[in-house]
């Protein structure tokens, strides 16, 4: 195994650092890297709008007054050419760049495959180019590419890192989206010496349950505290790829530095052996729940049916208020991750990481912790009178 032997020096270009991941990496990043600058391209209005984004992504990372003073605003949008930014300020940005961590992705599964492309595949034409500007400076550069292991789509069977274009089909516009970008990149991997990660679904860091973003599960876990889960909507013997996201961020930083990494790429996912299923997952949902009213009160635990047996199987009044739920719109936007399991083969990669100190966290326990965070956390809820935005990661 051979490593890049020298610090990280110069500017680390980042993408996505308002996003679950990118706030997790930023600060790891910069503790990893002591002799680095780091350039956070962020999207706003406004540069004070894009600031303000910015500056509660370097608070929720709790870093140092030192800390904070090693990153740059770069005010611009990822999916433009050159980001938006004019053609000076590109090419002087791209001299003094070493890395690029390209996290910025747009995770709406329910936007039209066409708006899925502009914020992804677009952001990759751009990352690329701009990869391929920084590379005519010379010197250690590297491009850290975060597709999905979803890129797999509806295909079956083991998963392999090597595989991509299989024929499959998608289950939306963003796995589709996410599998054209990682096509560009493949493409340039003979100019650019680059590395792709494909993680799963991430919750929170497992130390605490930390993270920025409420997606995915966070997203039942709301309806379920408010008692509008009629019914659980899910195969129980199916095992969904839930993994935290510290075990992503230390995963690439450790592979940033490992030579044989260049035009490899790694599923960061958490396998089926080490994955709880839905009966589970929702158990500790609801024991989570129920923790915090000891005097009753609680919601109770509803009833599970696949999703294609629920209108035959639910009862009258459990259809009644499935159809007056949230819960149908949220059905009709993760129904294929609540019915099938996905067999990501990931072990060669975990075997790695873990002779290099990085193991996999307890799925389980991590996602308890991360229960925990989001309901403390009230899902980050913003302050009365304002708007939450659902920003790209």
């Amino acid at each position: 195994m051979s490593f890049v032997a020298q610090e990280m020096q110069g500017t680390v270009l980042l993408t996505g650092v308002t996003g679950g991941l990118g706030g997790e990496l930023l600060p790891r990043l910069l503790r990893r890297h002591p002799a680095c600058q780091v350039a956070a391209l962020v999207r706003g209005d406004a540069p004070e709008q894009a600031a303000g984004r910015l500056a509660e992504a370097m608070d929720y990372g709790r870093l140092s007054p030192a800390e904070r003073a090693r990153v740059s605003l770069c005010h611009g949008d990822v999916s433009q050419p050159r980001f938006g930014l004019a053609e000076p300020a590109w090419r002087e940005l791209a001299a003094r760049t070493r890395r690029v961590f390209h996290l910025a992705a747009s995770v709406d599964f329910d936007l039209p495959l066409e708006a899925s492309r502009a914020a992804n595949v677009d952001s990759t034409r751009a990352v690329l180019a701009f990869a391929a500007e920084a590379m005519r400076a010379g010197g250690d550069f590297r491009l850290n590419y975060v597709s999905t292991a979803y890129v797999s789509g509806r295909r079956g069977g083991r998963l392999g890192e090597e595989e991509l274009d299989q024929g499959q089909a998608f289950c939306n516009g963003y796995e589709q989206s996410k599998f054209e970008a990682e096509q560009l990149v493949w493409q340039a991997s003979g100019r650019l010496p680059l590395t792709v990660y494909r993680p799963s679904q991430i919750i929170g860091e497992s130390r605490a349950g930390r993270i920025r973003k409420f997606f995915g599960y966070y997203e039942f876990l709301k309806l379920a505290e408010r008692g509008r889960m009629p019914v659980l909507p899910a195969n129980a013997k199916a095992r969904p790829d839930l993994v935290p996201a510290d075990y992503v961020c230390e995963a690439m930083l450790h592979l940033d530095a490992a030579s044989h990494a260049i035009g490899r790429c790694y599923h960061l996912t958490a396998g089926l052996a080490n994955s709880p299923d839905f009966e589970r997952i929702f158990g500790l949902m609801y024991q989570e729940l129920a923790a915090r009213r000891p005097d009753g009160g609680a919601p109770a635990r509803p009833r599970m049916f696949r999703p294609e047996e629920l209108e035959a199987m639910a009862s009258p009044e459990e259809l009644r208020r499935f159809h007056l739920s949230p819960l149908k719109l949220l059905l009709r936007t993760y129904r294929a991750y609540l019915d099938e399991e996905r067999d990501f083969d990931c072990a060669a990669t975990q075997a790695e990481l873990a002779a290099a100190g990085i193991p996999l966290p307890d799925v389980e326990a991590a996602l308890r912790l991360s229960t925990r965070y989001a309901l403390d956390a009230r899902f980050g809820q913003p302050a009365r009178g304002r708007a939450r935005e659902r920003q790209p990661a």
